[in-house]
């Protein structure tokens, strides 16, 4: 499954802690957070620690595999523009999500955590 946003990921944890028969609570135990913290991720909360969201990942037996698009996604649309990281994560979640506006994706927890600050 591709994944854009954080919501994918809750999605994804639910559907798998659901396939394998755990409540929240199980999983909550098994990770070591409290119930809360499993419906905030499964509700797709932008701000939570990201050790224990691939904590979570791996008790479900889950891995996050990060990788660059494949040629021909880059070369759909995207020839002669640069290339930024913006742009790549605006044409994956257009893919992932064709219905959600740019504008909804500007809000994108992990831009907040992982671009570069302007000084």
């Amino acid at each position: 499954m591709r994944v854009a946003t954080v919501r994918d990921v809750g999605v994804l944890a639910r559907r798998f802690r659901r396939e394998q028969g755990l409540t929240q609570a199980d999983l909550a135990e098994r990770v070591g957070v409290g119930r809360e913290w499993i419906v905030r991720l499964e509700s797709g909360h932008p701000r939570l620690e990201a050790q224990k969201v691939l904590d979570t990942l791996f008790v479900l037996g889950l891995v996050l595999d990060v990788g660059q698009p494949s040629l021909a996604a880059e070369a759909g649309g995207q020839s002669g523009a640069p290339r930024t990281p913006r742009t790549d994560r605006e044409a994956t979640a257009s893919a992932v999500h064709p219905l959600r506006s740019p504008k909804e994706d500007a809000l994108d927890p992990f831009e907040a955590l992982f671009s570069r600050r302007a000084r």
